[in-house]
C-alpha cells in the first residue's frame, strides 16, 4: 500500500496565502553558508538590537528561561534586549519570519517543510525536541478498540498537515490496513477533545500537551504512538535569515540559554515543574508526562534528521499538502549550535 492514494486537500487558505506570498531564495546549506562566524563580539562597539523571540504558553525550555529572565541576563551582554512575540502555532510564526517581525522561534516538523516550500528565508539551527511519544493514538476510557487493526471502519479525529496526521497513515499502514479502510474527521485541537470526549470520533491522532491532559486527567488509553513505528516528531529551532547573517553572535547566545536551560531543569526538575505548572494552568502529573514524552535537547540537526524530514516532505507531497519536493538539508545551519556548545564546554 501507498500512503500516496490519501485524499489530503492543501493547506489552509490563509497558510497558503502567507507562502505563495514569498518569493526569496532558498537559505544556503551549512557547509555552504556565508555567515560570518558566530563570536561574540565588544557590546560598546554596537548599537543596541533588539531580539524577537516567539513564545507559546507551553511546556518548553524556551518558556522557562523566558520566565527566570535568562535570555535578557545573555543578551544584555551583546548590547541586545529581547521583544517577546506570543504565536501560537508554526505557520503564524512563519508568517512573522517572512514580514520580519520574528527572529528565533522553535517550531514543530511540518510547518518547517511548509516554509520552505515557499521560499521563506529562514535557517534551521538546532534540534529542539526527539520525542517519538509526544504523538499518539488515543482511544476512550474502556474503548473495546485494543489495536490499530480495529480502527477498520472507525472516525479518528485529526488535523491535516500535522505531525500526528503523518504518524496516524504510517501506524494504519503498518497494521496493514488501507487509508480508505478509516473515516479521517479533520478538526482542530480544541473540537477534537470535545468530539473525543462526547464519543462522536473513536478515536484521536494528537500531540502534546492534549495527549498527556487526556491521559493523566480524562483516563483516554494509548492505542499506539510513534515508539511503535520508530517515528521521530522533532520540534526544530529557526532563525530568520537576515537576522542569523547580522546577528551571529546573538544566535549563538539563545541556543547558550536554551542548553543551559535544559541542564538546570534536570537538575531542578521539581521546581520546573512547579514553573510549568503555574504557568499553563496544566497539574504536574500532566506537566510531567509532557516532559518526559517530547524528550527536550539542544542538538546539531543531524544526517537522521534530515532524512526524516525528506520522509515527511516527500509524505506531504504525495498528499498535495505542498505543492514541490524540498530539500530540508539547504535550510540547516550547524554553525551556531556547535558553536554555543562548545563555548558552554569552555565556560565561556
Amino acid at each position: 500500500m501507498k500512503l500516496s492514494k490519501i485524499a489530503v486537500p492543501a493547506l489552509t487558505l490563509s497558510l497558503l496565502l502567507v507562502l505563495s506570498a514569498c518569493g526569496s531564495k532558498p537559505s544556503p546549506t551549512a557547509s555552504s553558508s556565508t555567515a560570518p562566524s558566530p563570536s561574540s563580539s565588544s557590546p560598546a562597539s554596537q548599537k543596541e538590537v533588539v531580539v524577537n523571540i516567539g513564545v507559546q504558553h507551553a511546556v518548553a525550555p524556551l518558556v522557562l528561561a523566558q520566565q527566570k529572565k535568562w535570555f535578557e541576563e545573555e543578551f544584555a551582554k551583546h548590547n541586545a534586549k529581547v521583544n517577546w512575540l506570543e504565536v501560537q502555532g508554526g505557520p503564524p510564526q512563519f508568517d512573522a519570519i517572512l514580514t520580519n517581525r520574528l527572529d528565533l522561534a522553535v517550531t514543530g516538523n511540518t510547518p518547517v517543510i511548509t516554509a520552505q516550500m515557499a521560499d521563506i528565508p529562514f535557517k534551521e539551527i538546532a534540534v529542539g525536541s526527539t520525542g517519538s511519544k509526544n504523538n499518539a493514538l488515543l482511544v476512550q476510557k474502556g474503548s473495546a478498540i485494543k489495536s490499530v487493526e480495529q480502527l477498520k471502519g472507525k472516525k479518528i479525529a485529526v488535523a491535516k498537515a500535522t505531525s500526528g496526521y503523518d504518524m496516524l497513515f504510517r501506524l494504519i499502514d503498518k497494521a496493514g490496513l488501507k487509508p480508505g479502510d478509516i473515516q479521517t474527521i479533520q478538526l482542530t485541537a480544541d473540537d477534537a477533545k470535545a468530539a473525543f470526549i462526547s464519543g462522536s470520533v473513536d478515536a484521536w491522532a494528537i500531540g502534546e500537551p492534549y495527549l498527556s491532559t487526556s491521559v493523566v486527567n480524562d483516563g483516554a488509553t494509548v492505542l499506539a504512538d510513534g515508539s511503535n513505528i520508530n517515528y521521530i516528531s522533532p520540534a526544530f529551532h529557526v532563525a530568520r535569515t537576515k537576522f542569523a547573517e547580522e546577528h551571529p553572535e546573538l544566535v549563538t547566545a539563545y541556543l547558550k540559554v536554551l542548553e543551559k536551560t535544559l541542564q538546570w531543569q534536570n537538575q531542578n526538575f521539581d521546581e520546573a515543574v512547579k514553573i510549568y505548572s503555574e504557568g499553563t494552568k496544566l497539574n504536574a502529573d500532566v506537566v510531567k508526562s509532557v516532559i518526559k514524552n517530547v524528550s527536550f535537547a539542544t542538538l546539531p540537526v543531524s544526517d537522521d534528521f534530515v532524512k526524516g524530514q525528506q520522509e515527511l516532505a516527500q509524505f506531504l507531497l504525495n498528499e498535495k499538502a505542498i505543492n514541490k519536493l524540498v530539500d530540508p538539508s539547504k535550510v540547516v545551519d550547524n554553525t551556531y549550535i556547535k558553536q554555543a556548545l562548545e563555548d558552554i564546554k569552555n565556560n565561556k
